[in-house]
């Protein structure tokens, strides 16, 4: 006898020979209904309602509803005899764990290899090779940014340092032998101005010899400007951009009170750092190692350079302001120790002679017209080195070419025969 009823809308009774308990009855929600009784007990169909009555015993059951109203059974034994069926469930799955978003980003950059090109930084370019250059310092030393910057600093400044010296030289050869050039480009300029180029071209002469002579070549000082520029303007951009970008190992990169790079300096101590040093530069002249008295210009012009920059330096982030700092303490300690005089004597550093303003000629002139006058007379005098190389050449060629041709009357000119008219020439 079948005791398995399926309703309409999915719920079954079921009767076993256990007695007075009935079976649990679930419906859709799985809320068990445990009725305990084994009398007389409804049997529901679809439309109809029956009785029965018989030793009955109930056993728990699982039910579950299907979508057509039928239940999905499978046989159990709970006693002596196999009669049940048994509606399985399938586990509620646990709730999915929410995983921080700081853990998956640690975990994400645990396995991802962040390059200075993937965030747009790195390359050929000059700036490129030293953002390259410092973080290569960075990752292999383990090193803070800011010491990162110094060091690279010093290291670039020291590969420099054979160009400035040979710079000090020459600015210094200038300086001991510069009331005789004076002397000769007054006489340049007082030769031209009178209309007497021959005696210009003779003092410009002379002045090219006494300066081979001498070891002394004006062009020889833009030395060190040409070799402090580039690598000036392409640690400012590389240090610029990676503080613009920003980069996140910038911002805990400092120290002390500026421990964040990519932020300016939030007290000002930075700019007013730099400022004083790059006074203090300027007026030792530790870059050319002659200082700027001999031209007032000049020397007005250099002091107040500092102050023009401190405003601006206000505004730069951290990590500019940190190589900049560093660069000027190393040109100053520089400066200290050129002046030991063991130190210059080992590097054939002559000794500056400090000339008193009488003995300079252009001491009084102004200083747009002092530089002026003196590309003037240097042009002039290269103009007359290049023409004197030129004759040299034409006579080494004379010397060993080919005799030429001469004539003695001028052939491109036609000739005229005597008692001819002016009007007549000689036809072929």
């Amino acid at each position: 006898m079948n005791m398995n009823y399926p309703l309409k809308y999915g719920i079954l009774i079921a009767w076993t020979n256990r007695p007075n308990v009935w079976k649990s009855l679930h419906c859709q929600h799985a809320r068990l209904l445990s009725i305990r009784s084994c009398q007389r007990m409804p049997l529901f169909k679809s439309n109809s309602i029956k009785y029965t009555s018989f030793n009955c015993q109930a056993s728990r059951r699982r039910w579950v509803s299907s979508e057509a109203g039928k239940a999905q059974t499978v046989a159990g034994s709970l006693g002596l005899e196999q009669t049940s069926a048994e509606t399985v469930i399938p586990a509620v799955p646990p709730s999915p764990t929410v995983v921080p978003v700081e853990s998956f980003v640690e975990s994400l950059g645990d396995d991802t290899v962040i390059t200075l090109q993937s965030v747009g930084l790195g390359g050929w370019s000059p700036s490129g090779m030293v953002q390259q250059l410092l973080d290569l310092l960075h990752t292999s030393t383990g090193l803070p940014w800011w010491a990162t910057i110094a060091i690279s600093t010093v290291f670039v400044k020291t590969l420099l340092l054979p160009l400035i010296i040979k710079g000090q030289k020459n600015s210094i050869h200038m300086n001991n032998n510069l009331p005789q050039m004076q002397h000769l480009q007054a006489k340049m300029t007082e030769a031209r101005n009178t209309g007497n180029q021959l005696e210009a071209a003779r003092l410009a002469n002379e002045l090219m010899i006494f300066m081979k002579e001498k070891n002394v070549n004006p062009l020889k000082s833009m030395v060190i400007p040409l070799a402090q520029a580039p690598v000036f303007i392409s640690f400012f951009f590389a240090l610029r951009g990676m503080a613009n970008l920003p980069m996140e190992s910038f911002k805990t990169g400092g120290i002390l009170w500026f421990t964040d790079l990519t932020v300016p300096d939030p007290f000002y101590i930075l700019p007013l750092i730099t400022s004083v040093s790059l006074f203090c530069t300027l007026e030792l002249g530790a870059e050319s190692g002659v200082r700027a008295d001999n031209l007032q210009w000049t020397r007005y012009v250099f002091r107040c350079l500092p102050v023009v920059i401190f405003p601006i330096t206000m505004n730069f982030p951290a990590a500019l302001l940190c190589y900049w700092v560093t660069s000027n303490m190393f040109t100053l300690c520089q400066v200290g120790v050129l002046r030991i005089e063991a130190v210059r004597k080992r590097l054939d550093i002559p000794a500056l002679i400090k000339h008193p303003k009488s003995e300079l000629k252009l001491s009084n002139k102004g200083f747009v017209e002092g530089v002026r006058e003196s590309f003037t007379n240097s042009r002039i005098a290269r103009e007359i080195e290049e023409r004197a190389k030129a004759d040299e050449m034409r006579f080494k060629k004379a010397g060993i070419g080919p005799v030429v041709k001469t004539y003695t009357y001028d052939p491109t000119k036609q000739a005229f025969a005597k008692g001819a008219g002016s009007n007549q020439k000689i036809n072929g």
